[in-house]
C-alpha cells in the first residue's frame, strides 16, 4: 500500500507526448490481442502510464480498485510500430498468464507459498512462487511463440545491460530460460556462469511438464535450489534502511522491507507481487472464504496463516477460526426426518357396481374385460391399499453446543500429531462442524463452554459469534452447566437439538442426567458425542439412554466418517 500511494503520488501529471500517445495506443493494440488470444477473459483494460520514477512494467494498484496498471516508461527503443505491438503482445501475454494459468486463484496461490515455505522464509516466498510460476509460462508461451519470445528476450536483454552490468539473479533468469528452450539465444559466456543453477531449475521445470498436480513439490524444490541466490540477492532492511543505488526497496507480504536490484524489477516486474485472478475481483468474500477452508484442509496450523494471508484469502481476521472452519467442513451431517403416508396403490381390478362411484370406474379395464359394457357385470374399477410412508427431511431445529474445555480436554493445536493437538481439538472439529452444517440451513444456534465456569454465546445467526466463544478454551474442571443447557433450552424460539462434547470427567452426572431426561420429555433432543471413548457405559446411563442418543468417538477418524440420521415421527 505504501508503494502504491508513492507511485500515485510521483506520477507525472504533465501532458502526455505525440510518441508517448502513440505508445499507448501500440500498448491498446496488443492487450486487445491478448485477450482476444485468452478468449476475452473478464479483466479490465490496464491503466496506461508513464511513470519514470518507478521500473515495474506491470503492477496491480490497490488505490484503484485492484486496478492493473501498465507503465510504458522504461519500454525498449525499438525500430518500428510493428515491433512495438509485438513487444507489448508478449508482455501482455505473459502479465494475463498469471491470472488464467498460474498462479490462477488466491487458493492455488496459497499452495504454492506454503510449498516454497519448506525452504525460505515467508518474506522470500512470493518470490520463488513467482519465478516458478514465471517459467511455466514462459515455456507455454514458447510452444506458440518461440520466435517472437526470443526476439523480445535479446531485446530485453539488450535494453538492461544498456545500463550497466546485470545481478546474478538476472543472469540466472536469462540462462534458465536457454536451458529450458534448449538454444543459446543471447550467446553470453557471463551467463553461463549460471550454468549449473539453471539446468537444475530447467530440469525441474521440464519433469512432468503438464502435469498440474507437481506444481507444490516442484515450487519446493525451486526453493530448496534458489535459496542460496535468493538470499544474496534480495536483503531484508528496516523502514529507514539506505538502499544501494542499484536497487529499490519494496515490502514484502510477508511484512518485511527487502532489497531488490532494479534489473530484476524490469526483468519479471514486483517479485514479491500476489499475481493471482482473486486479487482483482470485488465482492467475492464467500468465494475467498471457501477457498481459506478448502486450503486449511489436511495442513497443520502452522503452515496455514502465512501463506493465506499471503494469497488474500483470509478475510476473516481470525486464522485459527478459519482454520477450523475448514479442518471441520462437511466432515458431519445430521438429519431430522419424519414419515409422510405413502398415499394409497392401485392392487388389482374388480367388479364396479352400479351404487359405487362413478370417478372408480376405470373404462379402459371395462373394455378390456369385454368390448360390451354390462353395469356390476363386465365394469372394473381398481382395488387400493394403503402404501408405505417414506421419510422426508425436516428443517434441522436450534442447536445448542456444549464443548467441554475442562483440563482432561487438553488442547494444543500447533501439534503435528493428533494425540499431541489432543481431545479438544477433536472436540473443536465436531463443534464446528456442527455449528456450520446448521448455519447452512438457516437456523440458529447457541454455544456454551464449560469448564469450572459456563461461558455463553446466545442463541444467533452469526456464526462469527459462536466460533469465539469455542475457541475460549478454560482448562479447570468439569461440571456440566446443566441449569444453563436447561435456560438455553427455554430460551431457543424452537425445540433445540443439544450436542454435548465431552469425555467421561463429568462430576455432576447424577443431577444432569435428571434434568436431561426432563428435557426430552419437553421435546428437545439431547446427542452427546464422548471423545476417547469405544463404547457409552450402559449401566451407568440406563435410565437415560432411551431418552438421548450417546456416540462414542474413538479418535478423530471416528468423527471424520461420522453421520448422524436422527429419525423422527411427527418432530415438532
Amino acid at each position: 500500500m505504501i508503494e502504491s500511494r508513492r507511485r500515485k503520488s510521483k506520477r507525472i501529471n504533465k501532458n502526455l507526448t505525440e510518441k508517448e500517445k502513440k505508445i499507448i495506443e501500440l500498448a491498446k493494440h496488443a492487450w486487445s490481442k491478448t485477450l482476444k488470444e485468452f478468449y476475452y477473459p473478464p479483466l479490465n483494460e490496464p491503466n496506461y502510464v508513464f511513470d519514470y520514477t518507478h521500473l515495474e512494467g506491470f503492477y496491480i494498484d490497490p488505490d484503484h480498485k485492484w486496478q492493473i496498471t501498465m507503465n510504458l516508461a522504461n519500454t525498449p527503443l525499438l525500430k518500428d510500430d510493428q515491433e512495438y505491438i509485438n513487444y507489448f503482445y508478449i508482455i501482455s501475454l505473459h502479465e494475463v498468464s498469471h491470472y488464467q494459468i498460474i498462479p490462477y486463484d488466491g487458493l492455488t496461490h496459497a499452495k504454492l507459498l506454503r510449498a516454497a515455505m519448506t525452504h525460505v522464509n515467508q518474506n522470500y516466498a512470493p518470490i520463488v512462487v513467482n519465478i516458478f510460476a514465471d517459467l511455466i509460462i514462459d515455456y507455454k508461451l514458447y510452444q506458440k511463440y518461440s520466435a517472437l519470445i526470443e526476439w523480445e528476450m535479446a531485446e530485453t536483454y539488450k535494453h538492461l545491460t544498456s545500463k550497466g552490468p546485470i545481478s546474478n539473479f538476472s543472469k540466472f533468469l536469462f540462462r534458465a530460460y536457454e536451458k529450458m528452450w534448449k538454444k543459446d539465444i543471447i550467446n553470453e559466456e557471463r551467463l553461463k556462469e549460471m550454468d549449473s543453477l539453471a539446468e537444475r531449475v530447467s530440469k525441474i521445470i521440464l519433469k512432468n511438464f503438464e502435469d498440474e498436480s507437481t506444481w507444490e513439490k516442484k515450487t519446493s524444490q525451486v526453493a530448496r535450489s534458489l535459496k542460496s541466490l535468493i538470499q544474496d540477492t534480495f536483503a531484508l532492511i528496516g523502514t529507514g534502511g539506505i538502499v544501494d543505488k542499484s536497487k529499490e526497496k519494496r515490502k514484502s507480504p510477508g511484512g518485511a522491507f527487502i532489497e531488490i536490484p532494479k534489473d530484476v524489477l524490469e526483468i519479471m516486474d514486483n517479485p514479491l507481487e500476489n499475481k493471482n485472478a482473486d486479487k482483482l475481483k470485488e465482492g467475492n468474500e464467500d468465494e475467498l472464504r471457501q477457498k481459506s477452508e478448502e486450503f486449511a484442509k489436511n495442513i497443520p496450523y502452522s503452515e496455514f496463516g502465512g501463506p493465506a494471508r499471503q494469497a488474500g484469502i483470509l478475510i476473516d481476521g481470525s486464522a485459527l477460526a478459519t482454520w477450523y472452519r475448514g479442518v471441520a467442513k462437511d466432515l458431519i451431517e445430521i438429519k431430522i426426518f419424519e414419515e409422510k403416508p405413502g398415499g394409497q396403490l392401485p392392487i388389482f381390478p374388480e367388479v364396479w357396481r352400479i351404487g359405487d362411484r362413478i370417478e372408480e370406474l376405470d373404462i379402459v379395464q371395462s373394455l378390456l374385460n369385454s368390448p360390451v359394457i354390462i353395469p356390476s357385470i363386465t365394469t372394473r374399477k381398481w382395488a387400493y391399499k394403503e402404501g408405505p410412508g417414506h421419510l422426508i427431511e425436516k428443517k434441522i431445529p436450534d442447536l445448542l453446543i456444549v464443548l467441554d474445555s475442562s483440563g482432561s480436554m487438553n488442547w494444543n493445536y500447533t501439534s503435528n500429531s493428533m494425540r499431541g493437538k489432543g481431545p479438544y481439538h477433536t472436540a473443536l472439529v465436531a463443534a464446528f462442524a456442527s455449528l456450520h452444517y446448521t448455519a447452512s440451513k438457516g437456523a440458529k444456534f447457541s454455544v456454551i463452554n464449560f469448564s469450572n465456569r459456563a461461558d455463553i454465546c446466545q442463541w444467533t445467526s452469526d456464526y462469527k459469534k459462536a466460533e469465539k466463544v469455542l475457541l475460549r478454551y478454560q482448562g479447570g474442571g468439569t461440571f456440566l452447566p446443566i441449569k444453563e443447557i436447561a435456560i438455553q433450552c427455554e430460551k431457543a424460539e424452537r425445540k433445540a437439538l443439544v450436542f454435548i462434547i465431552t469425555d467421561f470427567g463429568i462430576y455432576n452426572w447424577t443431577k444432569a442426567k435428571k434434568i436431561m431426561i426432563s428435557l426430552a420429555q419437553k421435546g428437545h433432543t439431547i446427542v452427546g458425542f464422548f471423545i476417547g471413548s469405544k463404547v457409552i457405559p450402559k449401566k451407568k446411563f440406563e435410565n437415560l439412554l432411551n431418552k438421548v442418543k450417546f456416540y462414542g468417538i474413538a479418535n478423530p477418524k471416528d468423527l471424520i466418517n461420522l453421520v448422524i440420521k436422527e429419525i423422527q415421527y411427527y418432530y415438532s
